[in-house]
């Protein structure tokens, strides 16, 4: 494969340093730039991988962008637990308003999983 422009260098590490899969990356890099890469090109410029050959400057953005990345997760609201328990427990007022108790079992079950599986069978 032909040397990749920094461009295209550029976006794989910012979607790995956002948690994508390596043939997530491939696909939207094929479609930004109309670019046939594979997962293990893409691996390439991932410095979580045994296969990583790029130089400190791309672990060093990808660290940078990895950072940012997580700060902007954390402000997403479905990150917190208190936001996910507060919306199952609609779910379950909701559910037990219209006489679903199916749906309000499997609410329970998923806000014990959500507080660390502390149910007994």
């Amino acid at each position: 494969m032909r040397r990749l422009p920094d461009a295209i260098k550029r976006r794989i590490v910012e979607h790995l340093a956002c948690y994508q899969t390596h043939a997530e990356v491939a696909d939207l890099v094929a479609g930004e730039f109309d670019v046939t890469l594979t997962p293990r090109h893409v691996r390439a410029y991932d410095p979580m991988s045994f296969q990583f050959a790029g130089s400190h400057r791309w672990l060093d953005y990808h660290r940078i962008v990895r950072d940012r990345c997580e700060k902007e997760l954390g402000e997403v609201a479905i990150a917190h637990r208190a936001y996910r328990m507060r919306q199952l427990q609609r779910i379950l007022d909701l559910a037990m308003e219209r006489g679903d108790y199916r749906l309000a079992l499997k609410t329970l079950e998923q806000a014990a999983k959500e507080m660390g599986n502390w149910y007994v069978r």
